[in-house]
């Protein structure tokens, strides 16, 4: 047999998948939202410096004037990290921090001179950075405005364009972004090997009964095989309904072995009580010297035994074929009236014998069924021979075929002594009506039985109900399969 894939590993794959593939979309979300946030954080920062040393350029005296410059002995941030450059358009001299020393930030501004970022390389250590490029004009004071007018030489600043460029590294956030990539990453794999251990521990907790309910199965012997489980107390929901099932085929593994046992045991008793004739019957013929006449006595006796052992056999035979396949049913078309009439004809005789009164009330004109004539043969004869065995004498048995639109309904009723308080143990496999009654050898008590089976066969029923305090019926359904 194929191994079959394992429950609790293939669970664990799975919640693994789920859990790595979690983990793996809310880091890379947290990574992108920060490195995002970051980013716009730089440009924010680059973009304020860049408003700030715009307005650190003046037109003073005709020329222009830094004022960042005047600051560079006691700002020493300024000194260190600023990488900035001016380019001044109408003479184009250039200034820059002293960050860049000798090296060039590359010259460039938005259409119009409006701000424009944009990722570039730093000269010298070559170190990717994120700058702003735009176009300023120098700011001019109130008073210069005053002197240039007063002296008749007033300036247009805006004939002073400039293009400033400034620049930050990005060296710092993308160890600070590394950084988190190496916690988020530590942090999913620890996670996941946490939810292994987790999600193993609660399987092999869930999968227990499991583990239980098979080690009590694989334990089961053919001595024990049809006693109840143990359910334990702690039994999941998802699994009460297949053990519940399971205890529910055991216990009908039971009713069927027990049926067995006393099937074969009935059936030793019945079969031992013909034998027991017979060799009564034998020893005493062998006993003395016997005439023809009493010789032939003897011999009919023993052939009426015989006859009766191999009727036992023959319907032993036929319950046990019925029971055990439906290939035994071979439907064809027939009058099921005519069936029946022919079969209450047969047992007239036997109904006169004992003062009994057939009402017997055939369909009329009922359409051909599509059937098995020999079973439904066994079923008329058993229901016609069980009234006629057990029917009190001098009352009567009524027999009343019905047809309809879904099959066709026989129903036989008589009164006998006594009722079982269960209908349904009329069916049971060698069961008499009353034990002390000596009619062994007249009615062998599997007939109904066989009728049962027979009936299920062919996908019918055959019932047993209480008519009344001493009336007892039984009614053969039989679904419609008319052509």
């Amino acid at each position: 047999m194929k191994r079959q894939p394992s429950i609790r590993r293939s669970l664990l794959i799975r919640c693994g998948i789920g859990i790595g593939v979690l983990m793996f979309a809310l880091s890379t979300t947290v990574y992108l939202l920060v490195r995002h946030g970051m980013e716009k954080e730089l440009e924010k920062s680059i973009c304020q410096t860049a408003a700030l040393l715009s307005n650190q350029v003046e037109l003073e005296d005709g020329k222009i004037t830094f004022e960042w410059q005047e600051g560079l002995g006691t700002n020493r941030n300024l000194i260190d990290d600023g990488l900035f450059q001016f380019w001044d358009e109408s003479t184009g001299l250039t200034t820059r921090s002293p960050g860049l020393q000798a090296g060039n930030l590359p010259k460039f501004c938005g259409e119009n001179g409006a701000p424009l970022v944009k990722d570039i390389i730093l000269p010298g250590n070559q170190h990717a950075a994120k700058a702003v490029g735009l176009r300023i004009y120098p700011f001019v004071l109130p008073s210069e405005i005053e002197r240039m007018i007063s002296e008749g030489k007033l300036l247009d600043s805006k004939s002073f364009p400039h293009i400033l460029v400034v620049a930050r590294d990005v060296k710092p956030m993308n160890r600070t972004l590394t950084r988190l990539r190496w916690i988020l990453g530590t942090g999913t794999i620890l996670t996941l090997s946490l939810g292994f251990m987790l999600i193993h521990r609660e399987v092999r907790l869930s999968l227990r009964p499991i583990d239980d309910l098979t080690e009590q199965v694989r334990k089961r012997s053919g001595q024990n095989l049809d006693s109840a489980l143990e359910l334990p107390q702690s039994l999941p929901g998802e699994l009460s309904g297949l053990a519940e099932s399971f205890d529910a085929l055991l216990a009908r593994v039971a009713a069927t072995r027990q049926r067995e046992r006393d099937f074969i045991r009935h059936s030793a008793h019945e079969l031992r009580t013909p034998i027991a004739g017979l060799l009564a019957t034998t020893d005493l013929a062998l006993s003395q010297e016997r005439n023809a006449a009493e010789q032939r006595k003897f011999l009919e006796e023993c052939q009426q035994t015989a006859r009766d052992l191999s009727e036992l056999v023959k319907r032993l035979s036929a319950l046990a074929r019925i029971g055990n396949t439906s290939s035994s049913v071979i439907p064809e078309r027939f009058d099921l009236s005519a069936l029946l009439a022919e079969c209450v004809e047969r047992f007239r005789s036997a109904f006169d014998s004992k003062g009994l009164a057939i009402e017997f009330d055939p369909a009329e004109n009922p359409p051909p069924v599509l059937a098995d004539k020999a079973l439904c043969r066994i079923i008329f004869n058993n229901l016609l021979d069980n009234a006629a065995t057990y029917a009190a004498a001098g009352t009567g048995v009524n027999v009343v075929l019905e047809t309809h639109d879904d099959g066709s309904r026989l129903r036989v009723s008589n009164v006998t002594d006594s009722v079982p308080d269960d209908a349904e143990r009329w069916f049971e496999p060698l069961f008499r009506k009353n034990a002390s009654r000596h009619d062994a050898g007249a009615h062998l008590g599997i007939g109904l039985t066989l009728s049962r089976e027979a009936a299920l066969a062919m996908g019918g029923s055959l019932t047993a109900r209480k008519a009344g305090e001493h009336r007892v019926e039984f009614i053969f359904e039989l679904p419609s399969f008319r052509s």
